[in-house]
């Protein structure tokens, strides 16, 4: 009886000790199709981050299509630049294109407050919408936006962004032709060139950014010279950022 019980005893311990190797088999495979998979993952992301550089230096290394005037950043009034830089991006010759604090904002409020994906876009991210991407409202967008303007800022000099920015933002609407630049809009709404502009009349077009139908000078005066107003003020208050 015994002699049977410890028979049994060896046949239960082999086969335990068969299932046992045949588990750690099964999860040796399983920890290395991981691997595989981690790996196959890192080469997809280096590729398409590689495939967004050559887009974007691609793009921004061509010469500006915008017609009528354009103006080299020494050209652009020092004014101008700072209330641009004060009302819509404070923080742009210090980050690398994104500003991290207000990403984390955003998600936090589309998340949790079930707020519309808006706002926290540097003046990188916004020509990089402006040029390349469409206007659609999903984090994936946001986080296409955010990778394009990193690249951007890693290819090209702070001066050569702003001023790319300053002649081809979208400033309104004239007979169904776009007005492009700041230099444009200057001669559209003043008749004249924008270093002949008063800090009021630079205002207005900085003011413009927010929304220049929402702000369309013929259709909602009121709503300008309020908007206008609020970055006249900001623009006093604030230390100038380029001297």
């Amino acid at each position: 009886m015994l002699e049977k019980v410890h028979t049994s005893t060896n046949l239960l311990k082999s086969y335990l000790c068969v299932q046992l190797s045949t588990d750690l088999d099964n999860k040796s495979k399983i920890h290395k199709w991981l691997k595989y998979l981690a790996l196959l993952n890192i080469v997809a992301v280096v590729l398409y981050i590689v495939y967004l550089n050559n887009v974007v230096i691609k793009s921004f290394s061509k010469p500006i299509t915008t017609e009528g005037y354009t103006y080299s950043y020494e050209s652009q009034p020092i004014e101008l630049i700072n209330m641009l830089l004060i009302i819509e991006d404070q923080a742009f010759f210090k980050h690398i294109g994104i500003d991290f604090k207000e990403i984390l904002r955003v998600i936090r409020d589309h998340y949790l407050y079930q707020k519309p994906i808006r706002g926290a876009s540097t003046i990188t991210q916004q020509l990089i919408k402006n040029t390349l991407l469409s206007r659609e409202q999903t984090m994936s967008r946001k986080l296409k936006e955010a990778i394009m303007a990193t690249l951007l800022e890693l290819s090209f000099e702070k001066e050569y962004i702003l001023n790319r920015y300053m002649n081809t933002v979208y400033l309104g609407q004239d007979k169904g032709k776009s007005i492009n630049g700041f230099a444009n809009a200057s001669y559209y709404y003043f008749s004249k060139p924008i270093e002949s502009l008063s800090l009021e009349e630079m205002a207005s077009l900085v003011a413009l950014l927010k929304g220049p139908s929402y702000f369309n000078p013929d259709k909602y005066p009121e709503r300008l010279r309020k908007r206008t107003k609020l970055v006249l003020s900001l623009y006093k208050k604030y230390k100038k950022i380029v001297n």
